[in-house]
């Protein structure tokens, strides 16, 4: 576990660095940037005309049909934020390779660089990917406020390679789990069952629902205002709800794999959905499974529970980190197409079946 610490100082360093601790490019405060207002006329214009017998108020009527034009123009223009579209195709590439590196057992080992690198880069560099945001302002272009449509390129793009590859944004790119996972020493027993997951999953629904209920009822995005992450990444919180949610996040994350992940994220929770549809992207087990759970004891999200000696493997918690792939000595564990034909047995005390939800 000393690796986690160092890269975690290693990280903190980076973030005091030139360069690093910038705004959130997908948060709601980039929406001033991306507005240009146009008046008919500015103050300087106004000066430089303003005792002009040409433009006195005699000839005031005549240019009075211009009125309307002028005002229209000076409404603000939403305008197409590009440098967003870029990084978010980055992400959706980056979230590509790592679909594909999860099914091979070579490159699975490259997980740890890549986690890395995206709290190097989308969370002390860039200020995050934005995905909660990204969430948001999808909600947001639904309830018709406005179509700033690359605000929702990355959630959109995530929820189709999570189709085809699994929650592998959630395992490999989010920069959200992966500061989480850095942090993480050790197991809270409690949690792990089967059903401290299902009351982590009816937080996270409670919390979903706040949040569109937020959304509906104010129509803008509060969240980065008080984000725990964007604290940790930006060294900085406008207010003292978010340094003690930093708090809370750090040091539940000592202890809990992934709390946040486990308790709040509505994106993840929304990803998990997409797991359900027929032909989505899932892990199962062959009829070579000898039934040892060392998939049980290599998962650290608990996607895969246990008790009464049989395991349960849930996909829409499993976040395809490829560890339970790893050490399956009998690469028994694998991906499929949801709705295949997998079919595996646990010998422990009596045959018992591995549920594949």
């Amino acid at each position: 576990m000393k690796y986690k610490f160092l890269i975690v100082i290693f990280l903190l360093s980076l973030a005091g660095s030139a360069g690093f601790g910038q705004t959130d490019e997908f948060s709601e405060f980039d929406e001033n940037t991306e507005q240009v207002s146009k008046t008919g006329n500015s103050d300087n214009t106004s000066d430089e005309f303003e005792n002009n017998d040409e433009f006195s108020d005699s000839a005031g009527d005549e240019f009075s049909e211009f009125s309307d034009e002028e005002n229209a123009i000076s409404e603000p223009v939403h305008k197409t934020n590009w440098n967003r579209f870029n990084w978010a195709i980055g992400i959706l590439f980056a979230t590509l390779i790592a679909g594909i590196f999860v099914r091979h057992e070579k490159t699975r080992k490259l997980r740890p660089l890549f986690l890395l690198a995206s709290v190097v880069i989308l969370g002390f560099y860039r200020g995050g990917p934005g995905i909660i945001s990204s969430f948001q302002n999808i909600v947001l272009i639904l309830l018709g406020q406005y179509w700033k449509w690359t605000a929702g390129v990355l959630f959109v793009g995530v929820i189709i390679l999570t189709y085809f590859y699994g929650k592998v944004f959630c395992g490999w790119i989010c920069y959200l789990g992966a500061i989480q996972e850095f942090l993480y020493i050790g197991k809270i027993k409690v949690l792990q069952t089967e059903k401290a997951q299902r009351i982590m999953r009816i937080i996270r629904y409670i919390l979903l629902s706040l949040i569109l209920i937020q959304l509906i009822i104010t129509q803008t995005i509060e969240w980065s205002k008080i984000g725990p992450f964007k604290v940790i990444f930006n060294l900085y919180s406008p207010n003292l709800t978010g340094y003690i949610l930093l708090g809370i996040l750090l040091i539940s994350s000592l202890f809990i794999y992934r709390p946040f992940c486990k308790m709040v994220c509505p994106a993840g929770l929304i990803f998990g959905w997409v797991t359900k549809i027929p032909g989505a992207s899932v892990l199962g087990i062959t009829n070579s499974c000898a039934g040892c759970k060392i998939c049980n004891t290599s998962c650290n999200i608990n996607a895969i529970t246990r008790e009464n000696n049989i395991s349960k493997l849930d996909n829409q918690e499993c976040i395809m980190c490829g560890e339970c792939m790893n050490d399956c000595k009998i690469k028994s564990i694998q991906p499929f197409r949801k709705n295949e034909t997998h079919k595996g047995q646990i010998v422990l005390k009596g045959i018992k079946e591995l549920n594949v939800k």
